[in-house]
């Protein structure tokens, strides 16, 4: 909340942003939104629709070749890469993208000792969340020993122990079990993190948001609304969702 003028802060704003991939591959087109601190988003468009690549772009991980970003309140730039590494966290799709360590613990360590956390305490933060998600008889594992579901809640509790401001969710529950999937639903639904989930899955969309931006196959943004566009057959057919 914004104490000057009563309303909800941004916690993200983009404006007229574009972004084409340096083959030639078409990413996003003219997309402008604005998203307000403790939203839960849901990006939701079939494959193909642009949904990755917007999330790259609003959490600053790749700069728009048309239009502006600004992430609480700041541009993503080098000068301001600590800010946005301490406030803004990415789970990717595949999870191999992103475990890299020779076991779960120091991938639990590894973001802590980047942002200077002194080791004691980054131990306390990494065995309470581990404990609390269930991934604590898995610690001493190499995650490439990991089952897909391990790794997806994995990278998820290596992104939510520092509480940043903004967690990005790519297509979180695609390819697990269910245990697994009610484990990570109940993860993002405890989040305090304002959060935009990615996905295709329309099913879980009423569990983890009550704003949905959907995106078409054009790569455009087909509309911007609440739970009501679920119910919108034909404009979900249009966007090529169902």
């Amino acid at each position: 909340m914004d104490l000057e003028s009563g309303l909800p802060k941004k916690a993200l704003v983009a404006k007229n942003i574009s972004y084409t991939y340096p083959d030639g591959t078409l990413g996003v087109r003219d997309v402008s939104l604005e998203i307000f601190e403790g939203e839960r988003v849901v990006l939701l468009g079939p494959n193909g629709s642009g949904k990755s690549t917007l999330m790259m772009l609003l959490s600053g991980l790749i700069p728009p070749n048309k239009g502006s970003i600004e992430i609480l309140g700041v541009e993503p730039s080098r000068k301001n890469s600590e800010f946005l590494r301490r406030n803004v966290a990415v789970v990717f799709q595949n999870p191999d993208d992103f475990l890299f360590n020779p076991t779960v613990k120091e991938e639990l360590l590894y973001t802590p000792a980047q942002l200077g956390i002194p080791f004691d305490e980054a131990i306390k933060i990494a065995e309470e969340f581990a404990r609390r998600f269930e991934i604590d008889g898995i610690l001493e594992k190499p995650p490439f020993r990991l089952s897909g579901g391990e790794k997806k809640k994995v990278s998820i509790v290596c992104s939510i122990m520092l509480n940043p401001k903004i967690l990005f969710l790519d297509e979180p529950t695609a390819n697990v079990d269910g245990k697994t999937r009610k484990k990570i639903l109940e993860i993002i639904q405890k989040s305090s993190s304002t959060i935009i989930t990615a996905t295709h899955e329309l099913e879980i969309v009423p569990k983890i948001g009550n704003r949905i931006i959907l995106m078409g196959t054009d790569k455009r943004i087909r509309a911007d609304g609440g739970l009501e566009i679920l119910e919108d057959e034909k404009l979900l057919e249009g966007a090529g969702v169902i």
